[in-house]
């Protein structure tokens, strides 16, 4: 992910950017963001810094990223958007290797990573609403109105990424299936699921709002039907997913697609761990690494706590309630590995460089020592809970903050 800087002083300086960065993923970037916005746009996008005592948010953060992330010089590349970066990234790639320009399997980028479509969801329930989009979702300056794309919506965007991705010189592309974003803990199920065998709560509120202290007449919230349509539209947009990659494939390209919305399924622990009655037929838990079991608490997908000197809870999910911790990216760092492995995509040892045999996993030992909010998280994050459940009400500053998500383009 990129830095997101100041927006006055150094941190305003214009950006020069000459090199086309292989993680290309700037974060909350929809589909349509990634099929129009370029450095030039951001740059427009961006408006004059406002002074507000109260609510301290950088403003247009998603594009002051961006210019970190995509070219900027020469002014030419300015105008390349996130896909289109990519597509000078294979070329220059193949031309690296004394190729020419027509199609080559063997050269321009080794594997291409697609993970986006999240954002066309997420924000119904960062904000505890749900707008189906309407016209004008295909409209930078119009679409921040909807939470949520319609499934038809969705498709139309993805068939156009779809076709921008094949004109991207990649061996290998993986795309990465939309996970259902009501499984993130910034969203927490109200009182026991509605019915036996469902998946769903009655209501979802904000995680430091209590079963006891919640009011639907007060506290922001989605319904459990709610929730259900959204997780609806988000199978579809897999469906819709599903079927770009098989016809790739038919045409002899070598996509992938990966499950993520399974892999989050298996980890959801409200939902089917704790809950034998809920499990759909497919189910079944995901194996974590031998080195997270051995945790205490092992780590789940609820919201993130402390007991004041160690983790009593979570560690999933961050602070934030949406974005995975350390070893949960390492969990989809393991499935990516795993596709790749299965692509026959070679990878060599650290240090002599030789290729490397059988599995190739992921050093979770490392990832446990690095992650601080598995080893280390704050001490007053559960008081601190109450702080922020405060902030959200008075000040609006949850979904401000949490609007973007960290999802988008890269390659390796």
């Amino acid at each position: 992910g990129a830095v997101v800087r100041g927006e006055r002083g150094a941190g305003a300086a214009p950006v020069s950017t000459t090199a086309i960065n292989h993680n290309l993923a700037v974060f909350g970037w929809d589909l349509r963001d990634a099929l129009e916005k370029s450095a030039d746009v951001c740059r427009k996008m961006i408006g004059a810094p406002h002074d507000d005592l109260i609510r301290q948010m950088v403003g247009n953060p998603g594009e002051r990223a961006a210019l970190r992330a995509l070219p900027t010089r020469p002014p030419s590349a300015g105008a390349l958007t996130q896909v289109e970066a990519a597509r000078v990234l294979g070329e220059r790639a193949a031309d690296d290797a004394g190729e020419a320009r027509e199609p080559d399997p063997d050269h321009g980028i080794e594997t291409l990573i697609v993970f986006l479509g999240a954002n066309n969801a997420l924000s119904s329930v960062v904000d505890l609403k749900v707008v189906w989009s309407e016209a004008g979702y295909d409209d930078l300056r119009r679409k921040g109105r909807f939470t949520v794309w319609r499934p038809e919506h969705f498709a139309a965007e993805l068939g156009q990424l779809a076709q921008a991705v094949e004109r991207i010189r990649a061996r290998h592309v993986i795309w990465c299936a939309v996970p259902h974003v009501t499984i993130a803990p910034v969203a927490r199920g109200v009182d026991a699921k509605g019915a036996a065998g469902s998946r769903y709560f009655p209501y979802y509120t904000r995680p430091w709002i209590s079963d006891r202290d919640f009011d639907r007449r007060r506290d922001p919230h989605l319904t459990g039907e709610q929730a259900r349509a959204v997780d609806a539209a988000i199978d579809r947009y897999n469906d819709a997913m599903a079927d770009v990659v098989r016809t790739a494939r038919r045409a002899g390209r070598d996509w992938y697609l990966l499950d993520t919305a399974g892999l989050l399924d298996r980890l959801a622990c409200r939902r089917y761990i704790e809950d034998a009655t809920a499990r759909p037929g497919w189910w079944t838990p995901y194996p974590l690494p031998r080195e997270l079991r051995a945790l205490d608490p092992v780590p789940n997908s609820r919201f993130l706590l402390s007991d004041g000197e160690a983790r009593s809870d979570g560690g999933l999910f961050s602070l934030d309630g949406v974005h995975p911790t350390t070893v949960a990216y390492g969990i989809l760092a393991q499935e990516l590995v795993d596709v790749m492995r299965t692509a026959g995509v070679e990878f060599r040892t650290p240090y002599g460089g030789e290729p490397r045999t059988g599995r190739v996993r992921v050093d979770f030992e490392r990832l446990v020592r690095r992650d601080t909010l598995i080893n280390r998280p704050p001490g007053n994050v559960t008081s601190g809970l109450h702080v922020i459940g405060w902030a959200d009400e008075a000040l609006d500053i949850m979904a401000r903050a949490l609007r973007f998500g960290r999802l988008g383009l890269g390659g390796k």
